[in-house]
C-alpha cells in the first residue's frame, strides 16, 4: 500500500497523532482530561504522555485496513468539530493558528480522503 490515498491517509494520521498530540502535551491538555481526577500535573501529564504509546501502536499496526480508516476519517472530522465547540472552554488551550492547523488541518484531510476513497 503505497498510493497517494495511502499518503493523503497517513498525513491526516500524522496530523493528529503527530501533530496535534504534541501541541497537546505543550498546551497540557491532559488538565481538560483529567479536570476532576484529583492527579498532580507532573502525573497527568506522565499518564497522558504514556496513553499514547499503545494507541499509537495500535494504530501503527491497523492503519492499513479501509474500514479503519473509514473511522479514523470520522473521527478526525468530529475531532474538529469537538475543538471547534470547546474554543472558549477555559481548560482548552487550543487558540492559535499553529494549533488550528493540526486540528482543522487533519479534518480536512480526513474529509478529502473520506470522499476519494468512497467515491
Amino acid at each position: 500500500m503505497n498510493t497517494p490515498i495511502d499518503l493523503l491517509f497517513l498525513t491526516g494520521l500524522s496530523f493528529l497523532v503527530i501533530g496535534h498530540e504534541l501541541d497537546a502535551i505543550y498546551n497540557r491538555e491532559w488538565r481538560f482530561f483529567f479536570a476532576k481526577i484529583p492527579l498532580d500535573d507532573t502525573t497527568a501529564y506522565q499518564i497522558f504522555t504514556a496513553l499514547h504509546v499503545p494507541l499509537a501502536i495500535w494504530i501503527i499496526w491497523v492503519w492499513p485496513n479501509r474500514s479503519f480508516q473509514f473511522w479514523f476519517d470520522i473521527f478526525l472530522i468530529a475531532h474538529g468539530l469537538v475543538h471547534w465547540l470547546l474554543r472558549n472552554h477555559p481548560k482548552v488551550h487550543f487558540n492559535n493558528n499553529f494549533s488550528r492547523f493540526w486540528i482543522y488541518g487533519g479534518s480536512l484531510i480526513g474529509l478529502i480522503h473520506l470522499i476519494i476513497v468512497n467515491l
